[in-house]
């Protein structure tokens, strides 16, 4: 019945228990089940068992009813023998003897009733001889004679005995049975113990389950809590970073716009001083001037003059003083070329169409390039070019506080001048040239600086050279050994490699590289190419504006140390970079690469370069010109702005997102800091760099 009981429970559970399945987790589910079939199986053997003993009994119990029936059977009809057998005898005794007649005559009569009971005995006889031999032959070899009376006495002893031990055997089994009873009832109470410690401990298990998920929803909210808590702080550190950053370019800008100022300041003084000093010497020398003029000849010749697209510059105030003195005193205009040391090499500076121009002011793109280095460089350099000379010489014991103090000196100087000195205008030409002041030696080394840009190299002379090495190339600490080997552009251009290692001095493998493809580069601009766009990229661009664009400012002191310009930056490779520059970040490697990729595409113009990216500016276009900046600014714009930050000094910008086949939104998620959790973000992300980089890959990559 128990069994049947937990087979019903197994298969039609209760409704309180199936309802309450979503307590249990799988694996205690499991183990109940389990638990249930071990129980049913182990009440299934003892049952089986306990049955095999009841029919063991139930047999045994019918084989000693059947042995105990014909051993009744068999007393009987011995008792039954004995009693008629002792009644003839008795009979025979009794009965008194007759006449001569009648004795024979009952005596026949007798015998014959005495014969036909015997025969009738012998009949029983026979039969129990029959049954007797049965007997004996199932124990085994009894004998088979006749049996007498006193072995069926004896025999009949042993079968009583076997009934005894019969009854014994049947009280014993009903004792077992009993037994069994007392057990099977034990077992009973000891399977409803068992399942009352199951209901408990699933009672348990149940409150462990629903306090376990009260726990984990209150973790699960505090937590949550802490993320908004962790979010909200996270947003307010961005704000403080941004509103940082933004106060801290606003006073890099502030900055900048103020030393733009002082650095104006401080030419505008330089070109004061200048005037003042030519209007003095122009104004006290006038009849001197007026005997030593000659009609200045051009020194433009169509076969041998390089024409360039950029005029060259020279400030609004020296043109409009040299004017002023052209028109004030025509006389003066030869003394005033010969006298001033910008204009000792190539006179037809001053011409007419360039005076023409002299009040246009430079624009921002021309600031950056290398032909507004040589404008400027008067008045960033001077102090530093000004106190290495004054160190070389140790002729001067004050020192150079200003631009003005520089040509005051020199004025001092050019007061002692022999007058048969402008004689000869290429006397002044020479940078050597003793009675030349500091400042005046810097001014001519930019005015041969801008000689580079209209002549061709195999007319450099060894001056000219000299500057275009210290002014464009940006490389002084070489001029030395130049000015004792090279002597002339045709020089320059013949140079090897192993000539600029061991004449110049150049050990660094990339300033020899700079400097190779510059006269490559000079080489066929002579030839009638012009100069490549990559000319007008400087190392200053490069490391501060290039770098900065590809959100990797971090390696701009490496960049600078190289001397990287346009020219070198297109030749690098990714063996380069991870030699030379020790660059061991394999994305910023990556980022690099596509970076000059972009550059090669656009023929290294910077000016389309710009335009692409003012015209993209407000829209979601043309994403393959997109700098650092503006990638963090469509982050933003869609719904990112918490992870926007992550992608300063990252490396990310247009060019690798559209040029980087392996670039994919992971990648773009990975450089955001976007949480692997985080999968409806990562969607959106999928999606959005999906509508954005499609279009561009299609047109880009084949």
């Amino acid at each position: 019945i128990l069994n049947d009981q937990i087979a019903h429970f197994m298969v039609n559970r209760p409704n309180a228990l199936s309802h309450e399945d979503d307590a249990f987790l799988p694996s205690e589910k499991d183990t109940l089940r389990q638990s249930m079939a071990l129980m049913r199986h182990l009440l299934m053997d003892a049952q089986g068992k306990i049955l095999k003993m009841m029919e063991d009994n139930k047999q045994l119990a019918q084989r000693i009813d059947g042995a105990i029936q014909s051993a009744s059977q068999e007393v009987t009809n011995l008792r039954s023998e004995l009693s008629a057998t002792s009644r003839r005898l008795a009979e025979l005794g009794a009965s008194p003897l007759g006449g001569p007649l009648g004795g024979p005559l009952v005596a026949r009569m007798l015998l014959r009733e005495e014969v036909a009971q015997l025969q009738e005995e012998v009949h029983l006889l026979r039969q129990m001889k029959e049954m007797l031999s049965k007997d004996l032959e199932e124990s085994q070899g009894c004998s088979a004679n006749t049996l007498s009376a006193a072995e069926l006495r004896v025999q009949l002893g042993e079968k009583e005995q076997e009934l005894d031990r019969a009854k014994e055997a049947l009280q014993a089994m009903k004792g077992d049975r009993k037994r069994l009873k007392v057990e099977k009832a034990d077992l009973v109470n000891q399977m409803q113990q068992l399942y009352t410690t199951l209901e408990s401990r699933e009672e348990q298990l149940r409150d462990f389950i629903r306090n376990y998920d009260q726990h984990r929803k209150e973790s699960e909210d505090a937590v949550k809590a802490l993320a908004k808590e962790k979010d909200l702080l996270e947003r307010e550190k961005w704000d403080l970073r941004r509103q940082t950053k933004e106060a801290t370019e606003h006073a890099n800008l502030l900055r900048s716009q103020i030393d733009m100022k002082e650095n104006r300041i401080k030419e505008l003084e330089a070109e004061l001083t200048m005037a003042k000093q030519s209007l003095a010497t122009l104004t006290k020398d006038v009849p001197k001037r007026h005997s030593l003029a000659m009609p200045s000849e051009p020194v433009v010749n169509g076969s041998q003059e390089w024409v360039m697209q950029a005029e060259l510059p020279l400030t609004a105030a020296i043109r409009q003083s040299q004017q002023t003195l052209y028109h004030s005193h025509p006389a003066d205009r030869q003394a005033a070329l010969r006298i001033s040391p910008c204009h000792s090499r190539q006179p037809s500076i001053l011409s007419d169409a360039s005076a023409a121009d002299g009040d246009r002011s430079s624009t921002p793109s021309d600031i950056n390039s290398p032909r507004h280095r040589t404008h400027s460089l008067c008045n960033v350099r001077s102090m530093e070019d000004l106190e290495d000379q004054k160190r070389k010489k140790k002729k001067e014991k004050m020192s150079l506080g200003s631009l003005s103090r520089v040509f005051a000196r020199g004025k001092s100087q050019r007061k002692s001048l022999d007058p048969g000195l402008f004689d000869d205008s290429d006397s002044l030409s020479s940078l050597t040239q003793p009675s030349l002041s500091d400042g005046e030696e810097q001014l001519e080394r930019l005015q041969q600086a801008e000689i580079t840009r209209t002549r061709p190299i195999s007319l450099w002379k060894a001056g000219t050279v000299q500057a275009w090495l210290e002014v464009v190339m940006a490389m002084p600490m070489y001029i030395r050994a130049c000015s004792e080997n090279v002597k002339s552009g045709k020089v320059l251009l013949g140079l090897t490699d192993e000539d600029l290692e061991v004449g110049l001095g150049i050990t660094s493998p990339m300033h020899r590289r700079k400097l190779r493809l510059a006269i490559e580069d000079y080489r066929e601009a002579e030839n009638g190419a012009g100069l490549s766009k990559a000319a007008d990229m400087d190392h200053q661009w490069v490391c501060k504006t290039w770098l900065s664009d590809l959100g990797l400012p971090q390696y701009s002191q490496l960049f600078q140390n190289q001397l990287v310009d346009g020219r070198v930056l297109g030749s690098l490779t990714r063996r380069d970079l991870e030699t030379i520059f020790n660059i061991n970040n394999k994305f910023h490697i990556t980022s690099l690469q596509s970076g000059i990729q972009l550059l090669q595409m656009l023929s290294f113009d910077k000016e389309v370069l710009h335009s692409r990216r003012v015209q993209c500016e407000q829209q979601d276009v043309d994403p393959v010109v997109w700098t650092s900046q503006r990638v963090i600014k469509w982050v933003r714009d869609i719904d990112l702005k918490e992870y926007a930050d992550s992608l300063q000094n990252s490396g990310v910008h247009g060019a690798v997102m559209v040029l980087d086949p392996s670039f994919s939104a992971e990648s773009m998620a990975k450089a955001l800091e976007i949480p692997n959790n985080k999968h409806m973000i990562h969607r959106h992300l999928y999606e959005e760099m999906k509508v954005l980089l499609n279009p561009a890959r299609s047109v880009y990559i084949c």
